[in-house]
C-alpha cells in the first residue's frame, strides 16, 4: 500500500486528461482547479507538448547528467533568451526543492557567506534543506534546521504602509552577513499572499545593500502564470537568481535556476549534480512549453483570464456570506472561508472542498489557519471552459451555505 506520508486525496482514481479536465474510468469529467499542483499550465496532454515528448521518446530517453543532449542544448538556449537577466546562465534541476537549495549552493558560493533569510509564511519544497525555509511547524519539524536560517516578516496583502515600512526595518537587520533572501513573490502555499511591488522591490534594494543575493522562487509564478514571463519583470528592482518549474515542464519534471552568468558560474563544476539533471524527455518537453509561451504570449491569457475569474469571485462573494477577501494575480488565485464574525473557518474551507469535489470540481486549500481555497486552473482554456468552471464554485459554494 501507498504511505501515510504521499498518499492522495479520496478522489477517483483518473486515466485520462485534456485540458482543464481530468477524467475516471468511468468517462466522467473533473475540472482540475489545481493544474496538477501548478505544473501543467497549458493543460493536460497539451497536444504540442505530448508530440514533443514522443519525438524524443524515439530518438534519446536518458543520458546521465554529465553527457550533454540536443535537446539539452535547445532548452538551455530558449531559457537564456527568455531569462530576465542579460548575459544569462542556466542551472537545470529536476524538482522545484532542488532548484531551491542549488540556488543558495550559487549564493554561498558567490557571496563566500551562508546564512539565509527566509519569510514567515513561506513555502520552498520538502527535501529537509530546503524545509528550513518553510515556515509550517508541522513539516519543519522533520528539516535540517540548520544554523543561519532566520525568518523575516511578510506583509498581509492589505497591509499598510506602516506595516510595509515594520517588516522592512526587520529585514535589514536579518540580513547583515546574509548569503541570500529567498522569497515567493506570491506566496501560494500558505495562502497565495500578494504582498505588492513596493515590498518586493525593496525585499531586492535591501539584499543588494547588504551584499546578498535576492532570490526569487518563481516555480508557481514564472512563465505567464501572473501577467508577465517571470513576475520580477514587472518590478523595477531585480533578484540576481530566479527559480522556474511547475508549467517549464507541463507535467514533466523539470526545473532550473537563472541567473547572470558571473553569479551562476561561482558554483564550481560538479557540486551541483543529479542523475536526471537535464533529462532529455523532460528538455524537450519544456523546449516546447517556452516555444508556446513565447508564441502566443501567453501571460496576456493568464491576465485576461484572471480578471475575469476574480471578478467572478467577488460577485460570489457578495451571494454567499462565508467566502471572504477573493485575490489574487494573473491566474494565481484564493479566497478565504469566515464565519459570522468574519474570522477563519477552517471547517468550512474542508466542507466546500467536499462539495467541490462532488461538483465534479478539484481544488487545494491551505493558508495559515487552513481556511483558504486557493484557483489555480490551467492558464491554456478551450470556449466554456471557465464559464464551466465559475458554474462549479457557485454550486459548491451553495451547497456550504444552504
Amino acid at each position: 500500500m501507498e504511505s501515510v506520508s504521499t498518499g492522495t486525496f479520496a478522489t477517483p482514481q483518473f486515466v485520462r486528461g485534456d485540458g482543464c479536465w481530468l477524467y475516471d474510468g468511468s468517462g466522467e469529467a473533473y475540472f482540475d482547479g489545481t493544474a496538477g499542483s501548478g505544473a501543467v499550465g497549458l493543460g493536460h496532454n497539451h497536444p504540442r507538448v505530448a508530440e514533443a515528448v514522443r519525438r524524443q521518446l524515439d530518438r534519446l530517453v536518458h543520458t546521465g547528467c554529465k553527457f550533454g543532449s540536443d535537446a539539452r542544448a535547445a532548452l538551455v538556449e530558449k531559457l537564456v533568451a527568455l531569462a530576465p537577466f542579460a548575459d544569462a546562465a542556466v542551472l537545470p534541476t529536476v524538482t522545484g526543492a532542488e532548484a531551491v537549495e542549488s540556488a543558495l549552493k550559487v549564493a554561498r558560493a558567490h557571496t563566500g557567506r551562508r546564512a539565509v533569510v527566509c519569510f514567515r509564511h513561506g513555502y520552498h519544497g520538502k527535501t529537509a534543506g530546503a524545509l528550513s525555509l518553510t515556515w509550517r511547524d508541522r513539516i519543519k519539524r522533520y528539516s535540517n534546521l540548520p544554523d543561519g536560517v532566520s525568518v523575516a516578516d511578510f506583509p498581509s496583502p492589505v497591509a499598510a504602509d506602516g506595516e510595509i515600512d515594520r517588516a522592512l526595518v526587520e529585514l535589514r537587520r536579518s540580513l547583515d552577513g546574509a548569503a541570500a533572501v529567498i522569497l515567493e513573490p506570491v506566496q501560494v502555499t500558505e495562502g497565495v499572499l500578494c504582498p505588492g511591488a513596493r515590498f518586493l522591490e525593496e525585499v531586492v534594494d535591501a539584499a543588494h545593500a547588504a551584499g546578498a543575493l535576492a532570490v526569487f522562487d518563481e516555480i508557481y509564478t514564472g512563465l505567464g502564470r501572473c501577467g508577465a514571463p517571470f513576475y520580477c519583470q514587472r518590478l523595477r528592482a531585480r533578484p540576481d537568481l530566479v527559480l522556474a518549474g511547475k508549467t517549464l515542464g507541463n507535467g514533466m519534471p523539470i526545473s532550473a535556476v537563472l541567473g547572470p552568468s558571473e553569479i551562476v558560474n561561482a558554483l564550481p563544476a560538479g557540486v551541483q549534480t543529479s542523475t536526471y539533471t537535464g533529462h532529455p524527455l523532460s528538455c524537450a518537453a519544456a523546449a516546447s512549453v517556452l516555444d508556446f509561451v513565447v508564441e502566443t504570449r501567453l501571460w496576456e491569457e493568464a491576465a485576461r483570464l484572471g480578471e475575469q475569474l476574480l471578478s467572478a469571485l467577488r460577485r460570489l462573494a457578495g451571494e454567499a456570506r462565508f467566502i471572504a477577501r477573493p485575490r489574487g494575480e494573473g491566474l494565481l488565485l484564493a479566497f478565504d472561508c469566515v464565519d459570522g464574525a468574519g474570522r477563519p473557518a477552517p471547517q468550512t474551507a474542508s466542507r466546500y472542498l467536499a462539495a467541490a469535489l462532488r461538483a465534479r470540481l478539484l481544488l487545494f486549500g491551505g493558508g495559515a489557519d487552513d481556511a483558504t481555497i486557493k484557483l489555480v486552473p490551467p492558464m491554456v482554456m478551450k470556449p466554456g471552459d471557465l464559464d464551466r468552471l465559475v458554474e462549479r464554485l457557485a454550486q459548491a459554494a451553495f451547497s456550504v451555505q444552504s
